[in-house]
């Protein structure tokens, strides 16, 4: 009895993965290796090393073949999916792989002049835009609903295979191998797929009925125009974003953000690898039998807390789980996008409606990297990962609302359970991801937080020594009077400075820097709204400046105003050779209570290496009272050394810099 109970879990797994071998399925994924092993070899190897390495080539030729390529891809996919429809899904497979190999073929000429590798890239990319219409427009034709997601399964673990072998290739083959052999090889597995071709069944014929519908002018956009086709339209465009994104950024989140070596960074990757692989071999049974919506509404909300977490994880302990929650969230979405994108196109214009799917995926595809780029670029990776994480999270609202997709693919009485289950668990994922931009609003306002960044907020805890600091001036009069109060008690004091404030009385701040205080940074305005809508966030660079028209200092100290800060915020500080310092006593001395309460709060609360908040100023507000803080000081200074307290200059407490060499950026 026992040997079967441990034998029944096994052998159940087994057969739910068995289709992935069928012949049926095998063509398909030998296919898809085919053409992948070819595109990737050829785009990504060898015009990207052996070309520009043989012909002294510009390094920019890599980007324009790959561009050539993505925009005739991306603009012959409708048209070609069209005429897929009136020619038939296996001569558009033959047609759309003659048109690859000739593009590969022209990439030949590249030696003769590389640009020519431009147009042959964009012969290439119209091949590939056949190609993929086709091959699913058959599978749409020979595999059932209930089969579909595991097919897309093992297309995708082909295409993984594929990536692998033709930079494993690359890695084996010398740099010196020749640029003309490097293409032949890749013309060579686009021939191979011509002998797979001969295995694909023609596509089932279509009722008198449904061909009459198709023969309508503009019957496919008829049958686009529906909630769930429109749906399912968009969430193939954020998917498609989502992976551009984090593409675009997996380099420089280890170098950048990770502080660690490309090689570091994807052994720190290879977990994540490992898990996502194995998932894709259970997405698609899972697919099949529980639903698409509910493992695709999983499998984006899982990619939504991966890539945010990722945002503000700098410690490779977070990071490996991490990146493999987002790994196994892109293993289960990935495979049930795939299989709907044939539920939904089946029927008379089936190629038509792929073709206009995989157009919005390639559209995805462009604008992912772009705008991630363009965040990594401005203001580091964080952003971006904000950006993938967002959309993903925007995916799982749109897949999981219940009237769009009313209609799924019949569930077994005995399976209803498990898609219950995953769907409720996709839900309250759901209320979590809805809920965590709260969270991560809440930890922006900790001023001991480092899941952003960076933050010292106290000194060593073994030494008696604190430090008393001073934000929102200068204010006349009142940060000259704190001033001369702690110059009476021999008390090097450090005051953040608001940019403005400075322009308005420079004199003060000259007299801050001539008492030997030190002068941090706090922002230009004070505006907690600068950390979150610009990504440079240029008040710091711009407060820098005016502190040193003013003084002829440039603060390496800075404190976020209200000590609210973002992962861009604190990556432009640390970008600029700053340190982001906060504190761990507030009194809340701006409220102005008694004196005596203030020092009471103080006294309370210090711990050896504590930063004590007090303020000289109010925002931007040139007329605050501030003699509260004023009176309490005497008391605080007094009372911290009766506890054994010396009071020590921030720079020295935490032991960094007082000013930048020069206000250069």
């Amino acid at each position: 009895m026992s040997t079967l109970t441990l034998r029944s879990p096994i052998s159940t797994m087994v057969t739910r993965l068995r289709p992935l071998g069928e012949p049926r399925a095998r063509k398909y994924a030998l296919l898809t290796f085919a053409v992948d092993a070819g595109l990737v070899f050829t785009l990504l190897v060898s015009v990207q090393s052996y070309l520009p390495e043989q012909y002294q080539a510009s390094e920019a030729i890599a980007g324009y073949v790959l561009a050539a390529y993505g925009a005739a891809k991306l603009v012959g996919q409708l048209p070609a999916g069209y005429m897929i429809d009136r020619l038939g899904p296996r001569q558009g497979l033959l047609g759309g792989l003659c048109l690859a190999v000739a593009g590969q073929a022209a990439m030949l000429l590249a030696v003769v002049e590389p640009l020519l590798g431009v147009p042959a890239a964009a012969l290439y990319g119209l091949g590939a835009a056949a190609i993929w219409p086709s091959t699913f427009s058959l599978a749409a034709a020979e595999f059932a609903e209930d089969e579909r997601a595991r097919l897309s399964a093992s297309m995708t673990i082909a295409t993984g295979a594929a990536v692998a072998t033709a930079f494993g290739l690359g890695f084996i083959l010398s740099p010196g191998f020749p640029y003309a052999a490097a293409i032949a090889v890749s013309i060579s597995a686009l021939l191979a797929a011509f002998l797979i071709v001969g295995q694909f069944p023609s596509a089932r014929p279509i009722n008198a009925q449904v061909r009459a519908e198709a023969r309508r002018r503009f019957a496919w956009l008829r049958l686009l125009i529906s909630p769930r086709r429109m749906a399912f339209s968009v969430l193939l465009l954020l998917q498609g974003a989502i992976l551009g994104a984090l593409i675009a950024v997996f380099g420089s989140y280890g170098r950048t953000f990770l502080h660690v070596s490309v090689r570091a960074e994807l052994l720190l990757f290879a977990p994540a690898a490992a898990a996502g692989a194995c998932a894709v071999l259970l997405t698609g049974s899972l697919a099949d039998r529980v639903g698409r919506i509910p493992v695709l509404g999983a499998g984006l909300l899982a990619v939504t807390v991966g890539a945010w977490g990722l945002s503000t994880s700098t410690g490779t302990g977070a990071v490996v789980p991490l990146a493999m929650l987002t790994a196994v969230g892109l293993a289960l979405a990935v495979p049930s996008v795939s299989a709907m994108a044939i539920d939904l196109s089946h029927g008379a214009e089936t190629a038509t409606l792929l073709g206009w799917f995989l157009t919005m995926e390639s559209i995805g595809h462009a604008v992912g990297p772009a705008v991630g780029g363009a965040l990594n670029q401005a203001s580091g990776t964080a952003p971006a990962l904000w950006f993938a994480g967002g959309l993903a999270a925007l995916a799982a609202l749109i897949a999981l609302v219940p009237p769009v997709w009313a209609r799924t693919p019949p569930i077994a009485v005995a399976r209803r359970p498990l898609r219950t289950m995953l769907a409720f668990s996709a839900k309250g994922g759901l209320v979590f991801s809805l809920g965590f931009p709260v969270i991560a609003v809440y930890l922006a306002w900790q001023p001991g937080s480092q899941l952003y960044g960076q933050m010292l907020n106290h000194g060593p805890r073994d030494r008696m020594e604190v430090a008393i600091t001073f934000d929102d001036g200068p204010n006349d009069p009142w940060t000259l009077r704190i001033a001369d109060t702690l110059d009476h008690y021999d008390v090097e004091g450090a005051f953040f400075t608001v940019g403005k404030n400075a322009e308005e009385h420079p004199g003060i701040v000259r007299s801050l820097v001539a008492q030997g205080h030190l002068i941090g940074n706090h922002s230009y305005r004070h505006h907690k709204s600068d950390a979150v809508v610009d990504p440079r966030y240029g008040e710091l660079w711009k407060a820098e400046h005016a502190i040193f028209s003013a003084a002829g200092v440039c603060p390496a100290i800075y404190r976020p105003p209200n000590g609210f800060h973002t992962p861009w915020q604190l990556h432009a500080v640390a970008s600029r050779g700053m340190k982001t310092i906060t504190w761990d006593v507030i009194p809340r001395d701006w409220k102005d209570p008694p004196p005596e309460e203030i020092v009471r709060r103080v006294l309370d609360s210090v711990r050896p290496g504590s930063i004590i908040l007090l303020h000289d100023g109010k925002d931007t507000d040139h007329h605050a009272d501030r003699s509260a803080t004023l009176n309490a000081l005497p008391g605080i200074i007094e009372g911290l050394r009766t506890k054994g307290y010396k009071i020590v200059r921030l720079d020295k407490l935490v032991s960094v810099p007082a000013y930048l060499e020069s206000c250069s950026e």
